[in-house]
C-alpha cells in the first residue's frame, strides 16, 4: 500500500508541476530562513551553558536609585572580592576578573596577549577545558595559563607545562612558568581570553590598593555553596557586608535624595546569575537585550506560519484538478481515512523535499551569514540535542497541520459533486481568508518595522554628535609600546605629512574602534555638601582642536601653563552640576587634591545615542591614566591617502601593532552593530514574507478565478471590459489587504516604539512610514492578483462556456 501511495503521489506531482514547484520553493525558502534564525537563537541562548557550575555562578553588582535614576555598578575595588568571600559563608569560591593587554615573549618570538587577571578559584569555578595542566594552576603567584594557540605561537608546540616565558606587565618584563594550557574556548563563551595571570599583577601598586575601597576597575564572580545560586538569599546575606564597608556611600546617597529599594536599602549588593550574563536588561555583563533570541524565533515562526498557510491554500486550489479522481476513488470504495492518508502522505513528501532544499540553501548561505553577523554557526549544530528535537517537532507539527487540514477537507467533499466536476469551496470568508489576512498583517508589520529601524539607524548615522567624526583617525596604541612614548614619536613623524592638521591622545576611544573595546571611567566627589558624579577622561594637548570640540568659556590645555597638569576642562552638563559656567570657571574642585576648571566645552556625544549626555571632566595629568589611543585630524580632501600614510608611519613607530587606524565615523557606527544585525534579519524576514505571501495570494487568486471561470465567460459575452473583470476579481483582495493593514499598522507602531525607547535620541514614529509599509505590501500583492486576473479576463469565453 505504501508503494502505491508513493507511486500515486509522484504521478500527481508530475501532472501538477507548477503547484508542486511553488510548494517546494515556498516551503524551502521558509525552512532555509527558519534554520538560520533557529540556529542563531539557540546559539544566543546557549551562552555559558558549558560550565558545569553555571547555576551556582554569578556576577556581583550593586544597585542604587539616586535622583538621576537607577544605576547598576559592575566594577568593584581591589579588597572587595577577598572580603566578600571571607565574610559570606555561602560564597564558596570567588574570582576577580580584570582586563588587560600583556606582551608575551619566548626567545625571539613575541606576541600580544588578550590577558585576564583572575584569582586561583577561577579555573575551578568555570569549566574551561585544559589541554594540559590542572585547575589549580594559578595557586602559585608566578604561574601563567596560556591557550594552545598561544603555546604554538611561542614554543611551536602545545606540551609546554613547566616551561618559562616572559610577560611584560605594567611596563616590566617578568619571568612566568606555564602551569596549564587551555583548549580553544567555546564560541558560546561570554568570557574570552588567551592568557590568565594572577590578579595581583593587574596593577603595579597592588599592596597599596588592599585598603582602597574607592577605586573600582574589575568584575567579581562568585560561586554559591548550595545547589543553585539564589539572588534573593545572596542580597539578604550581603546587607551586613554593605553596611560595614559602604557606610560613607550609603550616607551620601541618603543625603542627596536617593530612593531606597523595597527592602529599605540605598545601596544593595546583588548577583546576576551566569545564565543571564550574556543577555540582560541591566546594561552589565554582556548587556545584550534578552528578547533578541526570542525575536529571532518569533520571526522564524511567523515565516513558517506564512509558508504553512500558503501550503493549505495551494493544496485547496490544486484540488480542483483532482476532483474527479477523488470522486472516483470514493465511488470504488475508498474510505475517507484512506484518501486523507494518501493526501497527507503527498504533503509529507513535499515537505521533506522542501526541507532538503531548505537545508541545502542554508548550508550555502551560512558562510556569508556568519561573516555578516559575526557568528560561527554550522548546520551540524541543528542535529545536536536539544536543537534537533525542537526542530523535528516543529517540522512534524507544520507538516501535520499544513498537510492534514487540506487532506481532511478534500476527503470529506460530496462524491456526486466531485464526479460532476463541481468541486465547491467557500472562498468568501472562512479559514483561508483569515489565513491570508494574518499573512499580510505579519508582512506589513515586518516591512514597517524595517522602514522605521532603517530610519532610526540613518538618524544615528547622520545626527551631529558635536565633534568631527569624518576627518579624525583613531589608533589603538595596544600594549606593545608605552602610550606617552608612542604619542611623542607619532607627533614627530606626522609633522612631515601635509595631510595632518593636529594630533592628540586619550585613555578612552570615541565609539568602538578596531580593537573592539569601549570604556569609560567615572568618579565621584563631594562639592558644596553634595556628591558630584562625572565621567573622567585623560586627554593630551590639542584634544579639543583635534576633535573640533567647541569651547563655551575659558581655554584649552596649553603647554605654556605648567600648572595645567592640575587643571580640568568640563562639559556643560558638568558645569550645570557645579552651579553654572560663570560660577565654576576658574574655581577649584576637589579632584586630585584640587583642580582648577580652566575651560568649559559644549556638550558632545562621547557615548552612544542610547544615553543622554552626562557630566564629563577632562585632565592632562599623566599620573591618572595612561594614554590608550592616538587621534589624528586630517584634511577632509585627503581621507584615503591620509589613512594609508598614517598606517605606514604607525607600523614604523610600533612594528608589533595589532590594531589599525579607523575613522571616528566608523567607530560611532560600530556602536550600533547589534541593531544593524537585528535590522538585517528583519529586512530578510520581510523580503521573504512578501515573497511567500505573494505565492499564497497566487493560490487564493487561482482558487477564486477557477470558481468563477464561467461567470467571467458570461460577463465577457455580455460586454464586460477587461478592466471591469480585473476590478471585480481584485475587490475582495483589496478588502483583505485593508483589514491586514488596519490590524498590522498599530502592532508595527507599538513594536517600533518599544525598540525606539532604548534610545535617548530617536526619531518620532512617522505615520508616513506606516502608510508606506502598507502601500508597499498592497502594491506587491495587487500586482500578483492583477497578473492572474488579467489572464482570466483575457481568456476566450468559448473555452469556459462550451460545456454549458
Amino acid at each position: 500500500m505504501i508503494r502505491n501511495f508513493i507511486n500515486i503521489a509522484f504521478r500527481n506531482f508530475r501532472k501538477r508541476k507548477l503547484f508542486t514547484a511553488i510548494h517546494v520553493l515556498g516551503l524551502g525558502a521558509a525552512f532555509a530562513s527558519a534554520v538560520l534564525l533557529f540556529l542563531t537563537a539557540m546559539f544566543e541562548l546557549s551562552f555559558d551553558n558549558f560550565h558545569a557550575n553555571q547555576n551556582r555562578i554569578g556576577l556581583v553588582y550593586d544597585e542604587s536609585n539616586p535622583t538621576t535614576g537607577k544605576e547598576y555598578g559592575e566594577t568593584k575595588p581591589v579588597p572587595f572580592g577577598p572580603a566578600l568571600k571571607a565574610e559570606l559563608p555561602a560564597v564558596e569560591r570567588m574570582s576577580r576578573f580584570g582586563n588587560g593587554g600583556v606582551l608575551l615573549r619566548h626567545g625571539d618570538k613575541q606576541f600580544s596577549a588578550s590577558a585576564r587577571f583572575v584569582d586561583p578559584d577561577f579555573l575551578e569555578m568555570f569549566s574551561f577545558r585544559l589541554m594540559s595542566g590542572v585547575v589549580t594552576a594559578l595557586n602559585q603567584l608566578d604561574n601563567i595559563v596560556i591557550s594552545g594557540t598561544m603555546a604554538q605561537n611561542l614554543f611551536g608546540r602545545t606540551d609546554v607545562v613547566g616551561q618559562t616565558l616572559e610577560a611584560q606587565i605594567n611596563g616590566e618584563w617578568q619571568s612566568k612558568t606555564v602551569a596549564a594550557v587551555t583548549e580553544v574556548l567555546p564560541k558560546n563563551s561570554s568570557l574570552t581570553f588567551n592568557t590568565l595571570l594572577r590578579f595581583e599583577h593587574m596593577m603595579p601598586d597592588y599592596s597599596a590598593q588592599l585598603d582602597n575601597w574607592g577605586d573600582a576597575n574589575h568584575s567579581v564572580f562568585v560561586q554559591w555553596a548550595g545547589d543553585k545560586l539564589d539572588p534573593l538569599v545572596f542580597n539578604q546575606q550581603a546587607r551586613a557586608f554593605m553596611a560595614t564597608h559602604y557606610v560613607g556611600e550609603i550616607a551620601n546617597l541618603k543625603r542627596d535624595g536617593a530612593k531606597p529599594d523595597e527592602n529599605g536599602e540605598y545601596l544593595a549588593l546583588k548577583v546576576l546569575p551566569m545564565k543571564d550574563y550574556r543577555l540582560n536588561t541591566l546594561g552589565i555583563g554582556g548587556g545584550g537585550p534578552p528578547a533578541f533570541p526570542w525575536i529571532l524565533l518569533l520571526i522564524a515562526g511567523l515565516i513558517l506560519f506564512i509558508a504553512g498557510s500558503n501550503f493549505v491554500n495551494l493544496s485547496l486550489a490544486g484540488s480542483f484538478t483532482r476532483s474527479r479522481e477523488i470522486g472516483m476513488r470514493k465511488t470504488l470504495g475508498g474510505r475517507p481515512w484512506q484518501l486523507m492518508l494518501q493526501l497527507w502522505a503527498e504533503a509529507l513528501l513535499v515537505c521533506l523535499a522542501a526541507l532538503t532544499l531548505g537545508l541545502l540553501v542554508a548550508q550555502v548561505l551560512l558562510p556569508s551569514y556568519n561573516a555578516n553577523m559575526n557568528y560561527g554557526l554550522s548546520i551540524r549544530q541543528l542535529f545536536a540535542d536539544p536543537n534537533f528535537l525542537l526542530f523535528l517537532a516543529t517540522f512534524l507539527l507544520l507538516t501535520f497541520i499544513a498537510g492534514g487540514y487540506p487532506a481532511w477537507i478534500i476527503s470529506r467533499v460530496n462524491t456526486i459533486q466531485t464526479l460532476k466536476g463541481r468541486f465547491q469551496f467557500n472562498t468568501r470568508g472562512g479559514l483561508r481568508n483569515i489565513l491570508t489576512i494574518v499573512q499580510f498583517m505579519i508582512t506589513i508589520v515586518l516591512v514597517t518595522c524595517t522602514l522605521i529601524m532603517g530610519s532610526q539607524l540613518h538618524y544615528l548615522h547622520t545626527r551631529p554628535l558635536g565633534f568631527n567624526k569624518t576627518a579624525v583617525l583613531s589608533i589603538p596604541i595596544g600594549d606593545e609600546i608605552d602610550g606617552e612614548h608612542a604619542l611623542t614619536r607619532m607627533r614627530a613623524e606626522l609633522a612631515t605629512l601635509s595631510q595632518v592638521e593636529s594630533v592628540s591622545g586619550s585613555d578612552t576611544n570615541v565609539g568602538r574602534g578596531r580593537d573592539g573595546s569601549m570604556s569609560t571611567s567615572r568618579i565621584g566627589f563631594e562639592h558644596e555638601n553634595r556628591i558630584i558624579r562625572t565621567h573622567w577622561q585623560r586627554v593630551d594637548y590639542d584634544y579639543l582642536k583635534t576633535l573640533d570640540l567647541q569651547l563655551v568659556a575659558g581655554r584649552e590645555f596649553s603647554r605654556e601653563f605648567t600648572a595645567d597638569t592640575n587643571a580640568v576642562i568640563i562639559n556643560e552638563q558638568m558645569a550645570t552640576q557645579l552651579g553654572g559656567v560663570e560660577k565654576i570657571l576658574g574655581q577649584t574642585i576637589p579632584i586630585n587634591g584640587g583642580s582648577q576648571v580652566i575651560g568649559v566645552v559644549k556638550d558632545y556625544h562621547f557615548k552612544d545615542l542610547r544615553q543622554q549626555i552626562e557630566p564629563l571632566t577632562m585632565t592632562i595629568n599623566p599620573r591618572d591614566f595612561p594614554l590608550e589611543y592616538i587621534f589624528i585630524k586630517v584634511r577632509p580632501e585627503s581621507l584615503t591617502s591620509a589613512l594609508a600614510a598614517v598606517e605606514s608611519l604607525w607600523k614604523k613607530v610600533n612594528p608589533h601593532a595589532v590594531d589599525v587606524a579607523s575613522y571616528l565615523d566608523e567607530n560611532t557606527d560600530n556602536q550600533y552593530r547589534r541593531d544593524r544585525r537585528v535590522a538585517n534579519i528583519i529586512i530578510g524576514g520581510a523580503t521573504l514574507a512578501i515573497l511567500i505571501s505573494c505565492m499564497g495570494l497566487f493560490a487564493i487568486a487561482l482558487l477564486a478565478i477557477n470558481k468563477r471561470v464561467k461567470e467571467i465567460g458570461v460577463r465577457k459575452v455580455l460586454g464586460a471590459s477587461v478592466l471591469g473583470i480585473i476590478t471585480l476579481l481584485s475587490r475582495d483582495f483589496i478588502k483583505m489587504m485593508g483589514i491586514a493593514f488596519l490590524i498590522g499598522a498599530p502592532i508595527a507602531w507599538w513594536i517600533s516604539n518599544k525598540w525606539l525607547e532604548s534610545f535617548a535620541y530617536r526619531i518620532d514614529t512617522p505615520v508616513a512610514l506606516l502608510l508606506l509599509g502598507g502601500l508597499l505590501v498592497l502594491g506587491v500583492a495587487l500586482a500578483t492578483v492583477i497578473v492572474q486576473s488579467l489572464r482570466a479576463a483575457a481568456a476566450n469565453p468559448v473555452d469556459s462556456l462550451r460545456n454549458e
